[in-house]
């Protein structure tokens, strides 16, 4: 970077650190941190995911969030803090290499402004889940490769290699685009082609530790909660849905604010292609890994628009790049003028674009995955919650088993989660499992459930924030499940329910 670009680096870093932890402080809760964060605590306690509990993601989230927790409180402040800064990380790497790639700070300003102001990005990074665990990986190896040079290349190359398997480790459909990694290695240093391949699948192989480490302890098991279970959840198998994809790639391109920057993004891009005769390597890279990686985000059955997340740093890269360029080679003024003003509407309309999702993800709650109704907003927030969390501790002992209907509510608390609540989303499939492959997996049935509660298992429920997101029994149908069953109703906190066994023998 320039001697300037450094400077503003600085402030970069700083006004990002601000906006995003207040963002991780005041977004709503999705649905999915509890059972993330919840096993997080539980590797903290020395259980495995897969093997323990039931988990249906990579493996590596856990043990990062594990680490951090471990250094600081188990907390929603502290473990929302780490996901603030894990965002902070991947912009401020947009954000260099941006400057470094066209030697502007401006341009790197402008691809910040594009990063902070994506619905994208702010509605997901800063949670607790692994979009911006892997785009810190992700965005790491394209970085390497785009500098590496032929006399240092073998282990800067084992190197990017290793980061990208760390990315497959946090979000594992990421392995779907290694081709891409690949095609730029062969093309980018053809008299070592062959050598820096080895190295960098080296390095991916090294990466894949964790996971590798955890299917060899199981192999039936890691790939039941990789693969099997997400086969399991849809009729439509593994990959299937063609109009749920079909609506999310209509969202994207024409949807509402969040498919109004991507499709900017994307459409800016291709205009510059046509007319730029620039060469825009780098840049046309980081397109085509935006484009693989969307590719592979509609896979998933269902597939949901927050996994484009990850793909934005990369089309921000890829535009900002070229656009830069693209004024580089402009000679009129005029025309250099005409393009300035075209870049800050385009600025100005993103920022706009962000506003109206800024309010709703913070705040309204309207139109936010995993939220049904915008009214049960409130249900959702940090404080709610942690006052949850907190009248737990206040009715219950230390190590007292609780069945809460979502994880979340006992992350950060002393007691303990009763075997098969780990994760609220087992009961989707439950029942399609032999008894043998439930307890194996850790998961519950309705039944199974119901029969607990019919014979005093757990010391707690809580009742709460359930049904929606998971798929399991509603509010009134488990409230009345659990009356029906003895348990006394001990402090309610908002509309969540806390009960105690037994008033009935």
């Amino acid at each position: 970077m320039t001697r300037s670009c450094k400077w503003v680096f600085l402030g970069i870093v700083v006004f990002e650190s601000v906006w995003f932890f207040y963002i991780s402080q005041q977004r709503l809760i999705d649905g999915d941190e509890g059972f993330y964060l919840l096993a997080a605590r539980l590797v903290l306690e020395h259980r495995a995911p897969y093997l323990d509990f039931f988990y249906t993601q990579a493996p590596l989230l856990p043990y990062v969030y594990a680490g951090w927790l471990k250094l600081f409180p188990i907390s929603w402040a502290w473990a929302r803090a780490f996901s603030a800064l894990l965002t902070v990380i991947v912009g401020a790497l947009v954000f260099e290499h941006v400057c470094h790639q066209t030697k502007r700070w401006m341009a790197g300003v402008a691809a910040t402004v594009l990063y902070c102001s994506s619905a994208l990005v702010f509605a997901w990074f800063p949670t607790a889940k692994t979009f911006s665990l892997s785009a810190i990986f992700l965005f790491s190896t394209y970085v390497i490769l785009t500098r590496v040079s032929s006399s240092k290349s073998k282990w800067v190359t084992a190197l990017a290699g290793l980061l990208f398997g760390l990315s497959v480790d946090a979000r594992s459909y990421i392995i779907a685009i290694v081709p891409v990694f690949l095609w730029w290695i062969l093309v980018s240093d053809p008299a070592r082609r062959a050598a820096r391949v080895v190295w960098f699948l080296g390095g991916v192989v090294v990466g894949l530790t964790p996971s590798l480490v955890l299917f060899v302890a199981s192999p039936d098991v890691f790939l039941f909660n990789n693969l099997g279970y997400h086969a399991l959840r849809s009729d439509a198998g593994l990959i299937g849905g063609w109009r749920n994809k079909a609506r999310i790639a209509w969202l994207l391109v024409i949807g509402n604010h969040t498919g109004f920057q991507f499709s900017l993004l994307s459409a800016t891009y291709l205009a510059l292609s046509v007319f730029s005769r620039a060469r825009k390597d780098a840049a046309l890279f980081a397109f085509l890994i935006a484009f693989a990686l969307g590719l592979v985000c509609l896979l998933p059955t269902p597939s949901q628009l927050q996994y484009f997340s990850v793909v934005m740093p990369f089309l921000i890269a890829a535009v900002v790049c070229s656009a830069s360029e693209f004024l580089a080679e402009l000679r009129s003024p005029a025309a250099t003028r005409a393009a300035t003003v075209a870049i800050v509407i385009c600025l100005a309309s993103s920022v706009g674009f962000g506003v109206v999702s800024f309010r709703e993800y913070l705040f309204t709650g309207k139109d936010v995955p995993g939220i049904v109704v915008a009214a049960n907003a409130h249900n959702w927030t940090v404080n709610h919650v942690v006052a949850v969390s907190e009248a737990i501790d206040q009715v219950a002992l230390p190590g007292e088993q609780i069945a809460s209907f979502w994880p979340g509510f006992v992350f950060a608390t002393r007691a303990e989660i009763y075997p098969g609540f780990e994760n609220d989303f087992g009961i989707y499939i439950a029942a399609r499992l032999s008894p043998e492959k439930r307890e194996k997996y850790h998961v519950l049935t309705t039944k199974e459930i119901m029969s607990d509660f019919a014979h005093h298992g757990p010391e707690f429920a809580v009742v709460g924030n359930q049904g929606d997101t998971s798929g399991g029994p509603d509010y009134a149908a488990t409230t009345a499940m659990v009356r029906n069953s003895g348990y006394t109703l001990v402090r309610k906190v908002g509309e969540a329910g806390i009960y105690k066994c037994c008033s009935l023998p």
